[in-house]
């Protein structure tokens, strides 16, 4: 079991989303997008700092309000064309954590079991980066090319077919020192170089990108505060 050393939370939420203005400042079921990051990561007590990464004086103000502390992100580090790799690395290396993680500010149905069970997977290996996943064994193609399927002969029963790992970024964390190595050598790091991959439930993933999103996520919050433990039952003619 390795040693986490200083263990950083980093949101990084830029103000300029394109396909839903302003999002991380907009209520969803009764409070900011970004609010549900921050909760989440100061609630998990795993992190010795939690940190919004942004341009924005409103999330900044937002992050300071809800327990956080703010990192004001360079100009050029927000705009279209700047990368993950970037701001990380620029983060890392002005805050100086061991271990980064970082939660997606997109993503507000995570919560602090999804948290610990990626640090934890981290802990417990060797690996530079763990990534939060769906997993599927559905007949999957890519460009018209199957995946995990083969058409030569009877489709076999989906259960048989080999899984296949969709990144979803909800939760990742890093081992800092190997992030700005890969960095600095390669000019990437983002994704590590050993990888492992933590699969999660694809609810707790859904990810805020476009309006329908919206309204997708709102109904499953409400959802959720409404379950409540129930008989299962089935239907039968007897």
């Amino acid at each position: 079991m390795r040693d986490l050393g200083k263990v950083v939370a980093h949101i990084p939420a830029r103000a300029g989303s394109k396909r839903v203005k302003a999002k991380n400042l907009r209520y969803i079921d009764g409070k900011p997008l970004l609010a549900y990051s921050v909760e989440c990561a100061i609630a998990a007590e795993v992190c010795d700092e939690v940190y919004v990464n942004s341009d924005s004086e409103d999330m900044l103000a937002l992050a300071e309000s809800l327990g956080a502390k703010g990192y004001r992100r360079n100009g050029q580090l927000a705009s279209d064309t700047a990368s993950g790799d970037d701001f990380t690395y620029d983060f890392i290396k002005t805050m100086e954590p061991d271990t980064l993680v970082m939660i997606s500010p997109v993503c507000p149905l995570i919560t602090v079991v999804e948290v610990k069970a990626a640090l934890e997977k981290f802990q417990n290996s060797d690996c530079d980066t763990v990534i939060t996943c769906e997993s599927t064994q559905m007949q999957t193609f890519c460009d018209g090319k199957e995946v995990n399927i083969d058409l030569s002969g009877q489709l076999a029963p989906t259960q048989e077919n080999p899984s296949v790992q969709i990144l979803n970024w909800a939760v990742t964390v890093w081992d800092a020192k190997k992030f700005v190595e890969n960095y600095e050598i390669l000019g990437s790091a983002y994704i590590g170089k050993k990888r492992e991959l933590l699969t999660i439930d694809p609810i707790k993933a859904v990810k805020i990108s476009k309006e329908s999103d919206f309204e997708l996520a709102e109904s499953l919050l409400k959802i959720k505060k409404l379950e409540k433990e129930s008989e299962v039952k089935y239907w039968t003619n007897k």
